[in-house]
């Protein structure tokens, strides 16, 4: 059984978690990077595999847009420090047409989601404090700020707050920063603060003193406190988080002594998934480490972007590094081997990797020609290929609408892929002069092309060209890679390249024999 349909099952089967309610959130605090889209798409597979069971499931997606900002990405450094501190939602925009800050960054997550099939209902935190929504869990808190204080030191083995800590940060009346605040009475009315010019290493505060009611978005309390009581608000019953926050004494604990001693709620159902790597490195947005989520939607197909995190177990860690490595091409040939189990039926669990990584309609089970992504990025870099054609030819007959389809989007995608990510050795170039590499070709090298002269004119098709290149390397006595090195070295000065066969078919005869001729006459 498939990843996502187990946890689903093991949800409904133990009756704990009624009514089914997905909830994952995010801080918009910079661009998010490619790591920041496993929890959504974790939870909107649970939600997809609920729903698939024919139970009645809802799912929300947080933007955590009330925080306040304690890092910049480095871009924006310089031009926004004097915002740290400051909540999300009263900071400027980085670029005009945008009400804030949180609201740029949301933006563009939001539409990343979108485009990747995820289906939850996007919710503000800002607006929820400033509804009136969160009233009732803030003074659930403020009232058990001892008991907090004890399950902090209890489940983390953090040292003891000072006397009189409250769990809340309001936004300070004079200067408008949350991060600098510090709240130490309540009265059950109001509560009185001071904004710290020492609180923190990365905000300053006014040393303003003042009182407020604490409600209706005047305050909000801090992220240990607020994710149980996020879950009490929205009444959430499944919720997970990356791995490190479901460490022995780590957030998850916290929550869940929380939800059990202050706010009387059910722990939800945990999932703490892997992380996400790019060259075995943990991404950070703060630290500009690692590819934007917005990055993965422009060179890859929305299906396949989202097969890359639907084809992993929760559990298990996700690597993917794009940069000069095949990695691109590599995720097409998994996508397309599951895509032709679920057309053959012949392996449950890759069929319905194939069907949890669909946006919208699931395609009808019928037999369709997959033209493979590595081919068409070859193809595509000789000008004389007409890839409707050459793709016609590989298949046997014409090609469908909806394989024309596939093949146009492969085309789009096959080029942003070979301007921006695929290593050297891929792209062909043919050399208008003989390269100094070719130089170096072996007797044996040299005899093979001109064995091979014999039949060039002759041979009119990839796969007849195909046995001929590997029968005058037998009869030659030399081995396959060394006679797939003969022709490459010359043409493009390396010793590898696209397919042998239809790479000659297509490259211009006269050309060619030219070429092999100059070679093997120098010898």
């Amino acid at each position: 059984m498939f990843w996502a349909d187990r946890i689903a099952k093991e949800i409904i089967s133990t009756k704990k978690y009624k009514p089914y309610w997905v909830d994952d959130m995010f801080t918009p605090s910079g661009f998010a990077h490619i790591g920041s889209l496993r929890g959504p798409l974790v939870h909107d597979l649970i939600y997809r595999a609920l729903i698939d069971d024919k139970v009645k499931a809802s799912s929300t997606y947080i933007f955590n847009d009330f925080d306040p900002i304690d890092g910049l990405p480095p871009e924006l450094v310089n031009k926004f420090k004097q915002y740290l501190g400051f909540p999300l939602r009263l900071a400027p925009s980085p670029e005009p047409g945008f009400d804030s800050f949180a609201d740029y960054f949301t933006s563009d997550f939001q539409n990343v989601l979108k485009n990747l099939g995820v289906s939850a209902k996007f919710l503000s935190s800002w607006n929820m404090y400033h509804d009136g929504k969160f009233n009732e869990v803030i003074k659930i808190a403020l009232s058990n700020a001892p008991k907090i204080q004890d399950i902090y030191q209890k489940v983390s083995g953090s040292k003891k707050r000072e006397k009189g800590w409250l769990p809340l940060q309001v936004i300070c009346e004079r200067c408008g920063k949350l991060g600098t605040t510090r709240v130490f009475a309540w009265d059950g009315k109001k509560v009185e603060y001071s904004c710290e010019p020492e609180m923190v290493l990365w905000a300053k505060g006014c040393g303003y003193r003042g009182k407020v009611s604490p409600f209706d978005g005047n305050g909000k309390l801090p992220w240990k406190v607020d994710w149980p009581a996020h879950w009490k608000v929205l009444g959430v019953t499944i919720e997970g988080a990356g791995k490190d926050h479901s460490s022995a004494g780590g957030s998850r604990d916290i929550a869940k002594e929380l939800c059990k001693h202050v706010f009387q709620y059910p722990n939800p159902f945990n999932l703490p998934y892997e992380f996400f790597l790019i060259g075995g490195k943990k991404m950070s947005s703060s630290k500009g480490l690692g590819l934007k989520a917005r990055d993965l939607t422009s060179l890859l197909p929305a299906a396949v972007a989202r097969f890359l995190f639907v084809r992993t177990d929760f559990r298990q860690t996700i690597e993917f590094d794009p940069l000069e490595t095949y990695a691109i091409p590599d995720l097409f040939d998994e996508y397309d081997r599951c895509f032709r189990a679920y057309i053959k039926g012949s392996d449950e669990n890759l069929a319905r990797a194939f069907e949890l990584s669909q946006i919208g309609k699931i395609p009808a089970r019928k037999d369709i020609f997959l033209p493979r992504f590595r081919d068409v990025a070859n193809y595509l870099q000789l000008p004389s290929v007409d890839l409707q054609k050459k793709f016609a030819e590989i298949k046997g007959a014409k090609l469908t609408a909806d394989e024309s389809t596939i093949l146009h989007e492969r085309q789009n995608y096959a080029k942003i892929w070979l301007a921006d990510y695929a290593p050297y050795e891929t792209k062909i170039e043919i050399k208008e002069e003989v390269p100094q590499e070719a130089k170096n070709l072996t007797a044996a090298q040299r005899k093979y092309l001109k064995e091979l002269l014999k039949v060039l004119g002759k041979v009119k098709d990839s796969s007849s060209l195909e046995k001929k290149l590997y029968e005058i390397a037998k009869n030659s006595g030399i081995s396959a890679k060394d006679a797939f090195a003969a022709i490459y070295l010359p043409l493009l000065g390396k010793t590898s390249g696209p397919k042998a066969a239809p790479f000659l078919l297509s490259l211009e005869r006269r050309t060619v024999i030219k070429r092999f001729q100059e070679v093997t006459l120098s010898s």
